[in-house]
């Protein structure tokens, strides 16, 4: 059965945590999630093993906390596009919203060796609807007289499709990288201006 975390209140406890959590990316980064352990996380934080285990009973939960936080971190970054939408012609859009991806992929060492993670590091599903929620904003603000539905439609597959680029990107030979980027440009493009019924130029 698995642990809940003890998530701390304190301004101290908070920094804490956010150090346990940038060992972690680290280990986990150089390691890859199998091969990192909590007591090398421990270690790299200059912790205790019984300090980790505190606030993370187990890698599990330390990695979906990452995970949380990287969300969090790339909502707040997709927030900014949001009024771009209405002045962005599609490719413009599409273009920002993938260049934007792929660097918080490259600034963010643990996100590639996160994709393969089990489904229990997942975020939870109440993170993912915000991130869903800000995409349908996005297509909203780009199609004012578009159905609610419609948009939420179309921000999960946009969720779906930037999971995919993600895949591809951690499994691609660095040489190869930039080649799937475009291609993804391409198919985004062309699946999002059939969908809003034009393909701007």
């Amino acid at each position: 059965m698995r642990r809940s975390r003890r998530i701390p209140r304190q301004p101290r406890g908070q920094r804490r945590v956010a150090g346990l959590l940038d060992s972690a990316e680290a280990v986990i980064a150089e390691t890859g999630y199998d091969g990192a352990t909590m007591s090398a996380i421990a270690r790299r934080a200059g912790a205790s093993i019984g300090s980790l285990y505190q606030f993370f009973p187990n890698k599990q939960v330390l990695a979906q906390a990452l995970r949380v936080r990287y969300s969090k971190e790339y909502d707040d970054l997709c927030a900014r596009l949001t009024p771009e939408a209405k002045s962005r012609n599609l490719n413009a859009f599409v273009a920002h919203l993938i260049d934007l991806t792929v660097s918080f992929v490259e600034t963010h060492p643990a996100f590639l060796a996160l994709v393969d993670a089990p489904c229990s590091t997942r975020i939870p599903e109440a993170i993912r609807n915000v991130l869903r929620g800000r995409f349908a904003a996005f297509f909203l603000a780009a199609g004012p007289r578009m159905s609610k539905i419609k948009a939420e439609h179309l921000a999960t597959m946009t969720l779906h499709m930037l999971r995919a680029l993600a895949q591809i990107y951690a499994e691609a030979p660095a040489r190869d990288r930039a080649h799937f980027v475009r291609e993804f440009k391409v198919l985004f493009c062309a699946y999002l201006g059939l969908r809003l019924g034009r393909i701007s130029r």
